[in-house]
Parts: structure tokens; sequence; C-alpha cells
């Protein structure tokens, strides 16, 4: 593993791209606020053609994009229908997580991301980022995430506890059950050997379809 990589170091990097896909007009600014935007988040309005000076700044989604992704997890999928564009930088001036991820992943030559479920819409739009640069993508993998009873994924944000770092054994095999992955180990058995029987025993086909 390399250094941390905080993407709040990285601004002038991100500045960087930006500038690329204003260059290539894919780029506007909007001052729409968000009771005026569309369904889908999108700007809907003529900030496209009215050059503002200040607003958010969003990325113009090209029409010929591909509408496969080849999922690691989910296998072959049609690309859902995309807002026309998104924001890649806010009004306040912070760089958006899209860009910010998007680039980043391809400046750390990131061959394979594997994530949660719930950031597929998030991948499909850091690929049409990623490919507005001519870049490659990364290969994406979406596994399914886990929920409370009441059916909150578990995070920060919904006050979920957090995992005990003293018992790194029993969360990874409690973390290779949910993946259905083989977990034939002694209960005595160090992380080392759980971590290289997982490598030696993974199988993405076993995992079980996140519904999204």
């Amino acid at each position: 593993d390399g250094d941390v990589i905080r993407q709040s170091l990285r601004r002038s990097t991100h500045d960087q791209y930006l500038k690329e896909l204003e260059h290539q007009g894919l780029t506007f600014t909007c001052v729409c606020t968000r009771t005026s935007l569309g369904s889908l988040g999108q700007c809907e309005a003529d900030c496209s053609s009215r050059r503002h000076r200040t607003g958010s700044v969003r990325f113009k989604v090209p029409d010929d994009l591909p509408n496969i992704l080849d999922d690691l997890i989910l296998g072959s999928r049609v690309t859902p229908r995309l807002p026309a564009n998104f924001v890649i930088r806010r009004r306040d001036g912070l760089i958006a997580y899209q860009l910010a991820t998007a680039v980043d992943d391809l400046d750390e030559l990131y061959t394979h991301v594997i994530r949660g479920a719930d950031l597929l819409e998030s991948g499909y739009r850091q690929m049409a980022i990623q490919s507005a640069l001519g870049r490659q993508s990364p290969r994406y993998g979406h596994i399914p995430i886990l929920y409370d009873q009441q059916g909150n994924k578990l995070s920060k944000q919904t006050g979920a506890a957090p995992v005990d770092i003293q018992t790194p054994d029993q969360n990874l095999k409690f973390a290779l059950r949910f993946l259905n992955q083989s977990t034939a180990l002694s209960d005595t058995s160090s992380v080392r050997d759980i971590l290289e029987h997982a490598i030696d025993h993974w199988n993405p086909k076993a995992i079980a379809p996140p519904e999204v």
C-alpha cells in the first residue's frame, strides 16, 4: 500500500482537469437552486447559454457515451439514463466528489475499484468524466451493502456503531461470510492466514448480486 492520498490536498490537480473539460466545451456555470432543478438533479434552464460568471460548474454528459457497464460483480448492465449534466465544482468553489474521485482514480493508476452498490450511479458519472478526458476507466465491481433492521445503510451518516478494531479476525470472517466466500478456517487463525485464505479462494461469482 502507498501513502494516504487526501483529496483536499489535490486542488491544483483537480483544477487542471477541470480546465481540460472546460477547454473541450463540456462545462457551464449554473445558478439554479436545488428547487429549480429537474427530476434527475440536472439543470433544465438556459444556464449553458448565458455564460454566468458565478455559480456551480456542471459537466455536460456527452451523447455518445457507451451504454454498457461490464461490472465485476453485477455483470453486463445497461447504463441507466444519466442526467444531461451534473455538478463537478460546487457553488462555494470546492471540487465536487464526482470529478475529484474520477481523476484521482486515474492518477493513482487504479486497475480495479470495488465498492458498495449504492455508488453504482456514481460509477457511471465518473466513467463519463474519464471518457471525456480520453482515459481508460478502472474495472468496477459493486458489492452488497449492510442494512439495519429498519432498512438503513450501516454508515456514519445513519449513526451505525463503528467496527471494533480490536477483533480484526472476526471482522474479516464476518465480511467473508457476508460475501458468500470460503471461511474454512480454525477459530485461532491469524489475520494473515485469513487474508491469504481469502485471496486463494476468492470467488466473485459466489457474491449475491446486490439490489440496485
